[in-house]
């Protein structure tokens, strides 16, 4: 008797403690999100290729993750993307409800020291990189440096396109510098625009001959240039071709023997541009739900749709590949050095 009274004051201890945990647990790891209203920085001015991919992501991220919540996109423009950065990194709350793009320029800033970094690029917990980031150089028509040899011509004469950049650690410099050091040409970068909008005026306006952007950007937002001869693309920063510019031959086809390191470096440093990250410390459980939301997202026929209306090549790297990836770059101290060399040349 005794020994079945106290079983079945176990059973019923029991069953009050799974009915009690059941409903936290599934608050914390299934509706967390229900209701509520995430925050994702683009390190961008509105209107550009950056602001374009985060809204694009926005759109179609916030269908897949459980409890359905909104997205809501902030522009942070400023110093290559790194005023976001910093503002996510130092986040008070890290609950998972802020999460920023991360530019290409962050691991230039980190390799040069650059006194402007409050982060450590390591401990980003990175949700996932959607869209290929490879680069198109271009300059204007109606300038006189629309092919290599003749921009060679021009600096046997002293004279330089003068190449527009948001940053000396962002892409848009560094790119122009490898292509600059692999092929012996002679550029003239022009830094501190805020973003991608400012730039293309300044190449309207002829203040510019051009630049280096991203492909998929590029035809987001200029898509006209290339359709009307506006613009004329020299080179890609792609290993093969580019199907959506099948005349402009790539960086890898174009480099001479002895290069291998510029263009490791290159290829090492894209993969980092367009991902979306988390600051240190959002519970786990939650980080999962963002990576399978994001993967899932990258198979949607809508986001592949309207992404390659746009002109964006859809190819996933998961968070955990990309925090992988940054680490072994960044204890790479020879493949850092060769950024830092690379940010620092004007």
């Amino acid at each position: 008797m005794k020994s079945n009274h106290r079983l079945t004051i176990l059973s019923i201890i029991l069953v009050l403690v799974i009915a009690v945990a059941s409903p936290l647990g599934a608050q914390s790891s299934k509706s967390f999100y229900a209701g509520k209203t995430i925050t994702l920085f683009a390190g961008s001015s509105p209107g550009g290729g950056t602001d374009q991919t985060v809204r694009l992501i926005a759109r179609h991220l916030e269908r897949y993750i459980p409890g359905k919540p909104s997205i809501l996109v902030v522009n942070k423009p400023g110093a290559g993307g790194l005023i976001a950065v910093n503002e996510l990194y130092n986040l008070r709350k890290p609950d998972g409800l802020t999460m920023s793009n991360i530019n290409t320029g962050a691991i230039f800033a980190v390799a040069g020291h650059n006194d402007a970094i409050k982060f450590d690029l390591q401990k980003f917990i990175y949700i996932g990189q959607a869209l290929d980031e490879a680069q198109t150089v271009y300059v204007r028509s109606a300038t006189p440096y629309t092919s290599l040899e003749l921009i060679k011509k021009a600096n046997r004469e002293g004279k330089q396109p003068r190449m527009g950049a948001q940053s000396l650690d962002h892409t848009s410099n560094f790119v122009v510098k490898v292509v600059e050091q692999i092929l012996g040409l002679d550029f003239r970068v022009i830094p501190g625009y805020p973003g991608t909008p400012e730039i293309l005026l300044d190449i309207e306006r002829g203040a510019l001959d051009g630049r280096a952007q991203g492909t998929g950007s590029l035809m987001a937002t200029k898509r006209e240039w290339l359709k009307s001869g506006y613009i004329k693309p020299l080179v890609t920063s792609r290993k093969v071709r580019d199907h959506r510019l099948p005349n402009v031959p790539s960086i890898e086809e174009l480099a001479p023997a002895g290069t291998k390191g510029l263009l490791s470096a290159l290829a090492a440093a894209q993969n980092i541009g367009r991902s979306i990250a988390l600051p240190p410390g959002v519970p786990p459980d939650r980080v999962k739900e963002l990576r399978d939301a994001f993967a899932a997202m990258t198979k949607d026929e809508q986001f592949l749709k309207e992404a390659e209306k746009i002109g964006l090549e859809v190819g996933l790297i998961r968070g955990e590949d990309l925090n992988r990836d940054i680490e072994t770059t960044l204890r790479d101290k020879r493949m850092m050095d060769l950024y830092r060399m690379i940010g620092s040349a004007k």
